[in-house]
């Protein structure tokens, strides 16, 4: 039977892919306890620092030091999780067999123990009014690009705020079970229909700015709601499916949502696939991306 070697470089690079994850898992792996223990408490350090930011910023807005904050502590996870990754990676390739020791010393048990401790810090969110959510789709480019992870708020006092322009985060009518983004653009009592690609709200139409081609054959635009929120979205020049849809007449308890990717989202305009999106099914309102695949975007505001 093949025997486990610690100074293998294949083992050197898991090591290093397990604290990568998260960080100290990898030290465990290489039995370095001390240094599992250090990386692991600058983890719990920076979720904690999160928690906290996140409470005293308030259920309704971001402050430009919160805001710092959040860009602040993204950049201390990249930072300690690459020193967790490369210390781990040397660490077991240096490292010699040690004696197993008692259970709790032993690399599972400290394994177990650091999995215990991030899974709990998944929890905490939901219990303090905010939660964390990632995007699968394109359906809200240019806003939330494909793998962004965000924040939203959820306290009572953040849902019974959202307005039209923001992006909100609600249980899909039809199963009430699956997690939908999308912008709210249209409120109870308002009656909202789609004309050859432009919105019509109340009978108005909502303007909209040419700010140039976001690639072939796509449009990015600039929308004004009447409420004066304006954002940005992607129209195709050869239109889509949901270009027109009849006047919906919302009730006293619906919200109309759309993508901001106009011509590939399904939302409130195809009533078979969401529909009218009842205020109880909302979770929270979107507030800011902590992680991109493009480091710009990390610590910036859902608008």
């Amino acid at each position: 039977m093949r025997q486990f070697d610690p100074s293998g470089h294949g083992s050197a690079l898991w090591g290093a892919l397990l604290s990568l994850v998260l960080p100290g898992l990898g030290q465990a792996y290489a039995r370095r306890l001390r240094a599992a223990t250090l990386f692991a408490a600058g983890s719990i350090a920076i979720s904690a620092a999160l928690v906290v930011l996140m409470q005293a910023s308030g259920p309704l807005t971001l402050t430009p030091a919160a805001l710092a904050g959040f860009i602040a502590l993204a950049l201390a996870t990249l930072v300690l999780n690459a020193a967790a990754a490369v210390h781990a990676g040397r660490a077991v390739r240096r490292g010699r067999e040690r004696a197993a020791g008692s259970l709790w010393r032993s690399t599972w048990s400290w394994g177990v123990a650091l999995a215990a401790i991030s899974l709990a810090f998944e929890f905490i969110p939901g219990e303090l009014d905010w939660n964390a959510f990632s995007v699968p789709s394109a359906s809200m480019l240019p806003t939330l690009e494909v793998g962004d992870r965000f924040v939203t708020l959820d306290s009572e006092a953040a849902r019974a705020a959202i307005a039209p322009g923001d992006v909100i985060v609600f249980l899909l009518p039809r199963d009430r079970t699956t997690d939908y983004v999308k912008r709210l653009v249209a409120m109870p009592g308002q009656t909202i229909e789609m004309r050859h690609g432009t919105i019509w709200i109340d009978g108005a139409e909502v303007p909209h700015e040419d700010l140039g081609p976001a690639g072939p054959q796509t449009r990015r635009w600039r929308l004004m709601l009447p409420n004066g929120r304006s954002y940005e979205v992607l129209k195709t020049l050869a239109g889509g499916m949901l270009d027109d849809a009849p006047a919906t007449v919302l009730g006293p308890d619906q919200l109309f949502v759309m993508g901001d990717n106009l011509d590939n989202s399904l939302d409130s305009r195809a009533p078979s696939a969401v529909g009218p999106v009842p205020r109880e099914l909302v979770v929270g309102r979107a507030a800011v991306i902590f992680w991109s695949h493009d480091p710009s975007r990390i610590g910036t505001p859902v608008q």
